[in-house]
């Protein structure tokens, strides 16, 4: 282990005594040239990396022109600035493009490796060092790192053949973090698909395997229990509009979409009409109602509310005379969403289903209550194992993750060596 000293940066404490503490500026250079080119190639930085954008399907912002954006080459370090809060957002060019001037674009010195920096700053972001230095309105409000700060943030200098031996372990390290991490993700898919497929085939097969089957005339169901009806969503549930203003509910429980998970059924939180800063009317809910989610469809965003309260208007309260449960493991089921995909498929950019396209939605189930029930009892049990399943492949995804912050921050800040 080499001999240590205090690098007097709090943060990052004892460095290797050949460590040199310096500034941004004497690190990087920072290119705030206009490009000023005739179609230029668009790039936008993501924590997966710096993209070649594609503008010519209008998402997101798009600027009036191009002719402002800072040019980038291959090996710039680029930062965001304003996203100081949710993680690593800063990463190395593979391409030559241009990027909005709202970014920090950083050219490197003589001395500096900089996919060096590149996991240096990635810390800078996870340890709230950034952060702690920003300005604005408040801290979910345009909180900010402006250069001037940032010219002057400390920097830890190992010698240029060390900063490359360190690249190097960490690129191949990291890599196979990452490719565990791939492989458990597609885990994760596939056990959704799975529990996608249980809940599909128990709400329109049953759980009788030997039972008579007839043709539903549905596309996407095929032959069901010849003793189950075909009928449209509308015949047996309704949706109870009631809007109201909030001013005289702030402090009930309020729900939107945001605190639904998608494809689970599953409420994650939920806070009060005040808590949450509602203004615009919502819908009054009752206990039992199942809240479904008519934007973003796709997204099957739907849940059996456990408490009187308010909820978006991008919601709707639905009542059944059938149980409930078996009518949301319905709405879960692959033959729902479809249908709902193919009515919504053509508005791309807030797709919406409204009332009565939910309503003729065709779907199938058992005449019988206790059928109903007995189908629900058995999704239960199948789909809160598979759950505990996914949560657990989850939990190794954030081992991971602190694993590679854990490497990162060890071998950046010298606490450990490259042999």
């Amino acid at each position: 282990m080499a001999e240590m000293k205090d690098s007097d940066i709090r943060w990052i404490g004892q460095i290797p005594k050949n460590w040199k503490v310096i500034r941004v500026k004497d690190a990087f250079t920072r290119k705030k040239a206009k490009a000023k080119q005739e179609n230029p190639v668009i790039l936008s930085l993501a924590r997966s990396g710096v993209k070649v954008r594609d503008i010519t399907n209008n998402e997101g912002q798009l600027a009036e022109n191009y002719s402002d954006y800072n040019p980038v080459m291959v090996d710039d370090l680029l930062l965001n600035p304003m996203d100081l809060i949710s993680g690593d957002n800063c990463n190395i060019s593979r391409v030559e493009g241009v990027i909005s001037p709202a970014y920090v674009n950083l050219r490197y010195k003589n001395g500096i490796n900089p996919e060096f920096y590149n996991f240096y700053f990635k810390y800078q972001y996870w340890c709230k060092a950034f952060f702690a230095y920003g300005k604005g309105v408040s801290f979910e409000n345009r909180w900010t790192l402006n250069y001037d700060t940032l010219e002057r943030f400390p920097l830890i200098l190992p010698p240029i053949e060390e900063q490359n031996r360190i690249v190097k372990f960490l690129k191949g390290k990291c890599a196979e973090i990452d490719a565990l991490h791939t492989d458990i993700e597609k885990q994760i898919e596939t056990l959704e698909e799975y529990k996608k497929s249980i809940i599909t085939e128990a709400v329109t097969k049953g759980l009788d395997p030997d039972v008579e089957m007839k043709d539903s005339g549905i596309e996407w169901v095929g032959m069901i229990p010849k003793h189950w009806n075909v009928t449209k969503f509308k015949y047996i549930c309704s949706v109870k509009t009631n809007l109201v203003n909030v001013k005289k509910y702030q402090e009930y429980p309020q729900i939107s979409p945001d605190n639904i998970e998608k494809d689970s059924g599953i409420l994650l939180n939920y806070s009060t009409v005040a808590e949450a800063g509602v203004i615009s009317d919502n819908h009054l809910f009752f206990k039992g109602q199942i809240l479904y989610s008519k934007i973003r469809p796709k997204l099957n965003k739907v849940t059996i509310a456990p408490f009187n309260g308010l909820c978006s208007a991008d919601m709707y309260p639905i009542e059944t005379n059938e149980n409930t449960m078996f009518v949301m493991y319905m709405i879960l089921s692959q033959y729902f969403l479809n249908q709902v995909s193919l009515v919504t498929e053509d508005r791309v950019k807030m797709p919406k289903i409204n009332q009565e396209e939910l309503g003729v939605i065709k779907i199938v189930l058992p005449d019988n209550i206790n059928e109903q029930e007995k189908i629900v009892l058995y999704l239960h049990q199948k789909c809160q194992d598979i759950s505990k399943a996914i949560e657990e492949k989850k939990e190794q995804l954030e081992t991971l993750e602190q694993y590679k912050k854990s490497l990162i921050y060890e071998y950046v800040t010298g606490k450990k060596e490259v042999k």
